[in-house]
């Protein structure tokens, strides 16, 4: 009887091949559509930027770095960029710790954590225009909610949007609302992701809940309190919607930021080359903080990457692992009662 010759396995290198192809079948669509809607438009500003643009005959006049100069010599400029930094600071202040607070009370419940998720979300998902709205009449001066509560307190009522020292504030508060619940669900998450046993032996050594969350939940997060910081300084210097709706660069130019004194150029004054020009330098000021911001996060590790992988491989090599949690990690100075500090 003959016998069947068994069918040779596919070569290593031609499944990879393979593998490699189904790969970018996938992500060639994604990338020509990525190139033609978001790259080639940024190009082409950056080009026309250098141009005194002639709508009659495009791109117009080549004038180098005129706009830019232009720019660095324009008073209004320096204020927008003024404004920007002030709403960065405001939001740091009232927007970016507030949610990490609040999911840290939020982990620390055991009853009632599914309904206070729910109601502190569910703002996150209302229109972002009609919520403006919405604000902007609450902080009207006349007839708003805002100075109601006031005299019902029986405290002056205040301009809100028309002084130019509460305004940015009043814009910043709603944010609290709007995109605090969507950054409060995912710090929860990443809180949610710390095993429970190092709370749980961190209480054994006599850790208080200060304690814990500097000590534990804090330094597990910081890479995500990393990324929303930086999505925070891109956030607080592209901000243009807000100020369309709710102020329109008012009072006196107290909320106009440079992508709405860029809008102003192009939509009012038609001044296409230089509003170009500021919405790139906008663009290199995001990138270089971006930059530094990413450059302090890798220095905070405190130990280069390739120390890092060698350290990890010299550990595995001896069998020796390193424990997440050391028995006293969290005790403070010896007590009378033996437990550490909280």
């Amino acid at each position: 009887m003959a016998l069947t010759k068994a069918a040779a396995p596919p070569a290593a290198g031609s499944q990879k091949w393979r593998m490699d192809v189904i790969g970018w079948a996938f992500l060639i669509p994604g990338l020509i559509s990525f190139a033609m809607f978001k790259y080639y438009p940024i190009i082409l500003g950056v080009f026309v930027s250098f141009f005194k643009v002639n709508i009659v005959k495009l791109p117009g006049e080549f004038i180098g770095l005129g706009n830019y100069i232009k720019a660095f010599g324009d008073n209004f400029f320096f204020n927008a960029v003024k404004n920007n930094v002030e709403f960065f600071l405001i939001c740091l202040i009232i927007n970016f710790w507030t949610p990490i607070f609040l999911a840290t009370l939020i982990n620390e419940i055991r009853k009632g954590k599914v309904f206070m998720r729910t109601m502190y979300y569910i703002p996150a998902i209302a229109p972002g225009i009609a919520m403006m709205v919405l604000w902007r009449f609450i902080w009207q001066p006349d007839y708003g909610f805002a100075n109601y509560i006031m005299k019902s307190f029986g405290l002056p009522e205040q301009l809100w949007l028309n002084d130019s020292k509460l305004v940015k504030w009043c814009m910043q508060a709603p944010g609290l609302l709007m995109g605090g619940g969507m950054n409060m669900l995912i710090y929860l998450a990443a809180l949610q992701d710390i095993p429970e046993e190092q709370h749980e032996s961190a209480l054994i050594d006599g850790a208080g809940f200060i304690r814990r969350i500097r000590s534990i939940s804090l330094p597990q997060i910081m890479p995500i309190v990393s990324t929303m910081f930086v999505l925070m300084i891109i956030g607080a210097f592209n901000i243009f919607d807000s100020v369309k709706v709710v102020t329109d660069g008012g009072p006196s130019g107290a909320t106009e930021t440079i992508i709405f004194y860029a809008f102003k150029q192009a939509y009012t004054f038609q001044d296409y080359g230089y509003a170009l020009s500021l919405s790139t330098t906008a663009f290199l000021i995001i990138f270089i903080l971006t930059f530094i911001q990413m450059r302090l996060n890798r220095e905070d590790t405190g130990v280069p990457r390739r120390s890092r992988k060698s350290a990890a491989s010299s550990a595995r090599a001896s069998g020796a692992g390193t424990p997440i949690h050391k028995a006293g990690a969290f005790s403070g100075p010896a007590s009378p009662g033996g437990k550490g500090g909280a």
